[in-house]
């Protein structure tokens, strides 16, 4: 903004913007937000650093995309997932009760076999994921807020337990939540048409939608009266889902700001993965700025992606390629993981250049990088490695690496996130077996 004013700064008083953004960060009134992004089939876990000091260490090849940002970065490295401390009817395969580690609970009955076999099969999770968990804590302290929560995937649109990362619960149920694949319907949900005349139809619209709301939930409220126990239950899920819808149409965000989405592209094109990445991540800043949604989960692809990536100049798929223990695929499985990393920097790139009160969404943003997995081709659910990012209010004290070895749990980082955005009464989050010691300690300022 001052570079803007062609140099007005000069003789200013000292301004809050004009402070370290540390500084400006801690003390900041905009609202934390939280963004998690996954990418699948695991890295390659030696070659993460070639130098493990907390504060001296080396990225490795395929992480050196984040060089340029490592003094705002935190490296989690070594955490368990500790799914074998489940019962084998309560878990999956590690591929997809990994896709689900955002929902850290045992896996239910269903029709989904095992690692691709048909001796088991195995449900969905039997809770709510933590982009659903915090987005509806948000809306409870702040019902002005329009969605729970967003969620985005790069690829197919087909919708099953090797693709569905976010859970809504509640602990017991499985509720899986199919996400947004296409960016262009995902932004003509959230913002509308930019035309004025566009927008008063959206509005009539919203109004007619908000009125045959009206009828539905006072019949549901009528016949809850009416049921049983289990029926009862039902009727509450589905009202549930109808209250969202609601609050949605309130908060609907017609006019809020605009975006230049370019020629339209294949989105299920394996081409244009990147491209459709970071049309989702536009999306992302903007729902984020208009405060739209707090909760954003975003995933580079299903878990068990077999993604070609042609524009490595790769003719096989990536899970296939994950699976092979050679160190040709070692290889190749780092250039696909530097890719992506890649990919993420322009993320923090768009949140940097956007402002947001006192500072940008960087500033107010906490990123959540994970995978399914720590390793392809051994399936391992130990080693797994967290990523967070963004300025996140100066809450996390940043420009570090730390080995858990192990000895602590990815639910336990999990119940962190809650507490960055806020939620310190949760102490605990999970199946008791996949937890161990709460919030993690020793990463905050």
């Amino acid at each position: 903004m001052l570079r803007g004013a062609g140099g007005v700064a000069l003789g200013l008083p000292l301004l809050d913007a004009m402070q370290p953004r540390a500084a400006r960060a801690q003390t900041s009134s905009a609202p934390r937000r939280i963004m998690f992004v996954f990418q699948a089939n695991g890295d390659q876990t030696k070659q993460r650093f070639s130098a493990a000091g907390e504060t001296d260490f080396v990225l490795g090849e395929f992480l050196s995309p984040l060089e340029p940002y490592r003094n705002e970065l935190l490296f989690l490295n070594r955490l368990n997932k500790r799914f074998y401390e489940l019962p084998e009817d309560a878990r999956s395969d590690n591929h997809q009760q990994g896709g689900s580690s955002l929902a850290p609970f045992t896996s239910g009955a269903g029709s989904f076999p095992i690692g691709g076999t048909e001796d088991q099969t195995i449900g969905y999770v039997e809770g709510p994921s933590a982009d659903y968990a915090i987005g509806e804590r948000v809306i409870q302290a702040d019902p002005s807020v329009a969605h729970r929560h967003l969620v985005y995937r790069v690829g197919d649109k087909s919708n099953n337990i090797w693709n569905l990362h976010s859970h809504a619960g509640p602990i017991g149920e499985q509720n899986p939540v199919p996400p947004e694949t296409d960016p262009y319907a995902a932004y003509a949900r959230l913002f509308g048409s930019n035309d004025p005349a566009a927008q008063q139809a959206v509005q009539r619209q919203l109004d007619k939608k908000r009125s045959a709301l009206d009828l539905v939930l006072g019949d549901l409220g009528s016949l809850e009266k009416r049921v049983g126990a289990a029926d009862k239950r039902k009727l509450e899920q589905h009202t549930q889902a109808l209250r969202d819808i609601e609050r949605t149409l309130t908060g609907s965000a017609t006019g809020c700001g605009t975006l230049d989405l370019g020629a339209k592209l294949e989105v299920y094109k394996d081409d244009n993965h990147a491209a459709v990445g970071q049309l989702f991540f536009k999306i992302s800043a903007l729902a984020f700025a208009c405060d739209q949604t707090r909760s954003i989960q975003f995933n580079w692809s299903g878990n068990t992606s077999n993604r070609v990536y042609r524009n490595l100049d790769l003719s096989e798929g990536h899970h296939d390629i994950s699976h092979d223990s050679s160190e040709e695929s070692f290889a190749t499985v780092r250039r696909i993981h530097k890719h992506l990393w890649t990919e993420n920097t322009k993320l923090y790139d768009l949140l940097k250049a956007t402002p947001d009160g006192d500072g940008t969404l960087w500033d107010h943003t906490l990123i959540v990088h994970w995978n399914e997995l720590a390793q392809g081709d051994s399936h391992s659910i130990e080693d797994s490695l967290i990523v967070l990012a963004g300025g996140a209010h100066g809450y996390f004290t940043q420009g570090r690496l730390i080995d858990y070895q192990n000895k602590t749990s990815f639910s336990d980082m999990l119940v962190s996130c809650f507490h960055y955005m806020g939620f310190d009464d949760v102490t605990e989050f999970g199946d008791a077996r996949l937890r161990l010691k709460g919030a993690i300690t020793g990463i905050t300022a």
